[in-house]
């Protein structure tokens, strides 16, 4: 490895770590997320719920939002990713939240009961 490479590679990996899965709907500091109202971001949304199994599509549904970056809706960011923790299924908005989900198993699934909450009480 080249001194150019060990110099880059560190800092590429930051960056990458810093901008995680972000896509669009990161609220600014101090403000909510955005609420999507946008008709085809909901359609899009809504056909990436469907491409789950029913069962999954209902619990997807039921937590709304993904359980690290909860500022993205699931299934805004194509279909969402599956994992279990403890055996209680988890969905995140993208493959790139899973470390960071289980990393402290205890936080994500309290975090996934809040979102639950949220959802149920039509917040």
């Amino acid at each position: 490895m080249n001194m150019r490479s060990a110099v880059l590679f560190p800092i590429t990996v930051l960056a990458l770590a810093i901008v995680g899965c972000y896509e669009g709907n990161k609220p600014v500091a101090g403000q909510a997320a955005k609420p999507i109202s946008n008709a085809e971001e909901e359609a899009e949304i809504k056909a990436d719920l469907a491409k789950l199994s029913p069962e999954d599509r209902k619990l997807a549904e039921a937590q709304g939002f993904c359980a690290i970056q909860d500022f993205n809706r699931l299934g805004s960011m194509g279909v969402p990713y599956k994992i279990m923790i403890q055996d209680q299924p988890v969905f995140l908005c993208c493959k790139g939240c899973s470390d960071e989900a289980m990393k402290d198993p205890a936080k994500t699934l309290a975090k996934v009961k809040e979102l639950k909450d949220k959802v149920a009480a039509g917040k």
